[in-house]
């Protein structure tokens, strides 16, 4: 895989993991409050539960008690908490809740009517809620107060409300003494319990309801959605993957193929070795080389090879005289044919005395080599070293010029200028 592309998918596996961070945050805050949601809602239902007790206990219980015995048909003193207190009667219901709730496994709820002036000590109000009763006390306008706790590993949300302000009827048995009751009295004495005020709020409702159940809903729905859309992203980025191969696959193809096509550009079609272009190209790269020198040479009377062996024969001696030429050379010198039957060799760090050896034996192999057309094939050769004063076209002419005069002169030769 091409480095590009494995950057591409490295990028977009950091951009989807990314995503998947972050939708999964959201997801777990959206689930877990929804899972609050739903608990308040179970404790919104149960305090008005409550307070409906609350309200039919004051506007109605309480009224048929005093007119009972207003009308002598109870006696004056007559005071049971089972039908008269609130408080007594929240308690039990909740108490036989609880038995219910434990008997179907089901985590109890903590119920209390907290207060700092309670007549059953089960109702004292524990420091944190107190501190909550008086800010409802101070603050009308409040209405409930919650927050999520951890206790025994358990999950809850605790909830505090006021319970209505006093009314008239309250005043009965939570104002003076002397209004009471003589059995509430004896129940529970002459101090715990008054000094109330009518309009005052006397206690609030102290619930800590379990949501366990709601958690693991939530966590199950969480861990769904989670699993389900990363198994959908891995479907994703092996798509992804398999459609980036495929357009690497291709790239790779396209990439071969202008390769090989730039190879084919630079390189004679008949010969294999480079040819005019690439020439021209490594000429003015190299022109600044002090140890530069050309050497062009052709095939002597190549005309008549085609004329008299025909352009198949001639095309063949070309290949060969190609291949016999560069099997000669060192590595770091090029052949190149610039068009027909002539070809240019350039060459660096050779004095005269090398050149001369190098052509002499050109001569002389090419003279030697049985080219299976029968008869033998000669070249001729014009070398030029380079000058400070050359340009790409002065250099190219020097050697043009000795090659000229290498033909001029007899042919199977060479002409240094």
């Amino acid at each position: 895989m091409v480095l590009k592309n494995s950057r591409i998918l490295l990028i977009l596996g950091f951009l989807l993991l990314s995503g998947y961070a972050i939708i999964g945050s959201a997801l777990y805050e959206y689930t877990h409050n929804y899972a609050v949601d739903q608990n308040k809602k179970k404790l919104d239902q149960l305090l008005l539960n409550q307070r409906a007790l609350h309200s039919y206990l004051e506007d109605h219980l309480k009224p048929v008690i005093y007119q009972l015995k207003k009308e002598g048909k109870l006696y004056d003193g007559f005071f049971n908490p089972k039908v008269l207190s609130f408080t007594y009667i929240a308690r039990g219901i909740h108490g036989h809740l609880n038995i219910l709730r434990e008997e179907n496994n089901i985590t109890q709820i903590y119920y209390k009517l907290a207060t700092d002036n309670p007549r059953n000590i089960l109702n004292k109000a524990n420091p944190e809620e107190l501190k909550i009763l008086n800010q409802f006390r101070h603050n009308p306008s409040l209405k409930e107060y919650s927050q999520v706790i951890e206790k025994n590993t358990h999950s809850y949300i605790y909830y505090a409300m006021p319970i209505e302000p006093n009314k008239a009827s309250c005043m009965k048995c939570h104002s003076t003494p002397e209004k009471a009751p003589q059995e509430l009295l004896q129940q529970y004495g002459k101090i715990a319990g008054f000094g109330e005020k009518e309009g005052a709020v006397r206690a609030m409702i102290s619930l800590k309801m379990p949501f366990d159940d709601e958690l693991a809903e939530a966590n199950h729905i969480f861990l769904l959605i989670m699993a389900i859309l990363a198994l959908f992203l891995v479907i994703l980025f092996g798509v992804i993957i398999y459609f980036v191969r495929q357009l690497d696959k291709k790239q790779q193809i396209i990439e071969e193929k202008n390769k090989t096509l730039s190879i084919l550009a630079e390189l004679d079609g008949l010969t294999g070795v480079y040819n005019r272009r690439s020439f021209d190209s490594d000429l003015s790269n190299e022109i600044s080389d002090q140890s530069l020198v050309l050497i062009m040479f052709d095939i002597d009377y190549f005309k008549k090879i085609n004329d008299t062996y025909g352009h198949q024969a001639g095309d063949m001696v070309l290949k060969q005289l190609s291949a016999l030429v560069r099997s000669n050379l060192r590595e770091s010198d090029q052949l190149y044919r610039i068009g027909g039957e002539e070809f240019v060799i350039l060459t660096h760090e050779r004095n005269l005395e090398d050149i001369e050896h190098v052509a002499s034996r050109l001569l002389l192999i090419v003279a030697e080599y049985d080219f299976e057309i029968g008869q033998a094939v000669h070249i001729s050769a014009g070398i030029a070293f380079r000058t400070d004063s050359d340009t790409p076209d002065t250099l190219f002419k020097r050697a043009d010029e000795a090659l000229y005069e290498a033909k001029e002169s007899g042919r199977n030769r060479y002409v240094i200028r």
